[in-house]
């Protein structure tokens, strides 16, 4: 078989057809930086360097995904709330913006296409991914990235007050999460218009280990749908969905959000999730990201990727990736070992 580059191997893996390769997703964000040498601090505020050093590590550990340097809380300075940005770590929110139903009816967002509205967003999302657009020296699908609704509302509110709170006022909790859907939307839609190829978004507090199957249902689904199937009518792209944790029980439910692709944690069991998904949906993961990405060995690696593509990927529908975000101290070595997987195991079985 020819390989048909990084875009059309992803495309043939989410049509669930069989292809030259498996095709890989190095779930890097700030990796990158660490991998060439900087701090985060280093490339999160220059869009340029945050292309370059992306890009090369995507290449480097033969990565069909390329994603800059992107901080999931810079959109929540812009909103108002205390963040504090480490030299080298993601930022972290100090404070909360919602407390009552009053202040959710008075939350206001940015347009994330107004750069006097939204500067940090406008530099680290739109600039970022203008300036990797614009590098990329071969078809490398490009990665945006934003929390998903639940995970956004959580963030406004802090997740355990917001999760107290569905237990007193579920209909707050519920409004404070359709009016972070809208918000959500609204900043997949700029980064497409930016650069990125593919919709990604994270939604790690409606894992299951957070919430139960019912309240994934009545409070995350249908915010998740509104912004997968927003984004994919107006753009056309490829939409990707993670949530962290143990998603066996939602995961029935997943190829109704809309979602492409499921991304999901090594918590999972790889063959539970390809019986429960079939081919409604593809699947991402589910290496594990500490124990092997992280503390493991190439040949450790390799094998386990071997024995997911076996389960999972021989006729298409999987992407090999870790569970999780690669670890930032992640030796190059072993994210290369997963890279080079996707296409050692065809030599090895005859493709």
């Amino acid at each position: 078989m020819i390989d048909r580059g990084h875009r059309g191997c992803v495309e043939a893996a989410l049509a669930h057809e069989a292809g030259a390769r498996t095709p890989v997703n190095n779930f890097a964000i700030v990796t990158a930086a660490r991998s060439a040498g900087m701090t985060v601090d280093e490339a999160r505020w220059r869009p340029e360097v945050s292309a370059t050093v992306s890009i090369d590590y995507a290449l480097k550990t033969r990565s069909d995904f390329v994603k800059p340097i992107l901080d999931s809380q810079a959109p929540f300075a812009d909103l108002g709330a205390e963040v504090s940005f480490p030299e080298d770590d993601y930022g972290y929110i100090r404070s909360h913006l919602v407390k009552d139903a009053e202040d959710v009816d008075s939350l206001a967002f940015f347009d994330p296409r107004a750069a006097e509205e939204c500067p940090f967003f406008s530099k680290i999302f739109v600039e970022g991914l203008e300036a990797t657009a614009a590098a990329l020296p071969e078809d490398l699908h490009v990665c945006g990235l934003s929390w998903g609704p639940f995970t956004t509302a959580g963030l406004l509110m802090g997740a355990e007050q917001m999760l107290m709170a569905t237990f007193m006022d579920r209909d707050m909790v519920r409004s404070l999460v359709d009016k972070s859907a809208g918000f959500v939307l609204d900043m997949q839609a700029a980064m497409l218009e930016a650069g990125a190829t593919v919709i990604w978004m994270a939604d790690p507090t409606s894992s299951g280990d957070m919430i139960s199957p019912g309240m994934f249902e009545d409070l995350s689904f249908g915010a998740i749908k509104s912004v997968m199937e927003g984004a994919k009518a107006a753009s056309g792209a490829p939409a990707f969905l993670h949530i962290c944790g143990d998603t066996t029980g939602i995961l029935p439910m997943i190829p109704d959000t809309g979602t492409d692709c499921f991304s999901f944690d090594h918590a999972v069991d790889i063959a539970a999730a390809k019986g429960l998904a079939g081919k409604r949906v593809a699947l991402m993961g589910n290496i594990d990201p500490v124990k092997l990405i992280m503390d493991g060995s190439p040949e450790a690696v390799a094998r386990e990727c071997a024995r997911m593509i076996g389960i999972a990927g021989t006729e298409g529908g999987y992407v090999i990736a870790p569970g999780c975000e690669t670890p930032q101290s992640s030796p190059d070595a072993n994210v290369e070992a997963m890279g080079r997987a996707g296409t050692e195991y065809w030599l090895g079985n005859g493709r």
